[in-house]
């Protein structure tokens, strides 16, 4: 058996628009769980932290970064993806929400006249 509060939470948070982060937002967001020097801030700290740094140390370091802007990038398509599936599940559910609320109206004019045609006509 279906709770009504549960479906009724359910259809209040579709009926939400998914929150669209910033680019900045969002590449810090994905980026903090891949390398976080490669953070808007942590790129910021990058010459301090690493002032007398070698040249194979740099080119690691180098290689790491590449690594991670991979990872970014895989990490960039799934949380996109994720995001267009939230769009179509709102626009689908906003769509049903109008639609729903129109038959009612509707059945509010049909219910109105069917009782006016009804009624006894006046002698």
């Amino acid at each position: 058996m279906t709770d009504p509060q549960q479906t009724a939470t359910q259809q209040s948070a579709a009926s939400q628009p998914p929150r669209i982060p910033t680019g900045q937002e969002l590449y810090d967001m994905l980026m903090n769980h891949i390398e976080t020097e490669l953070t808007t801030e942590g790129r910021k700290t990058l010459d301090a932290k690493y002032p007398s740094e070698t040249p194979e140390e740099r080119g690691t370091r180098k290689r790491r970064y590449e690594i991670a802007f991979e990872r970014y990038q895989q990490a960039y398509e799934g949380y996109m993806d994720t995001l267009r599936s939230q769009v179509e599940r709102y626009r689908r559910t906003s769509f049903d929400e109008v639609e729903l609320e129109d038959r009612h109206n509707e059945q509010g004019i049909l219910d109105q006249l069917s009782q006016a045609l009804s009624l006894p006509a006046a002698a």
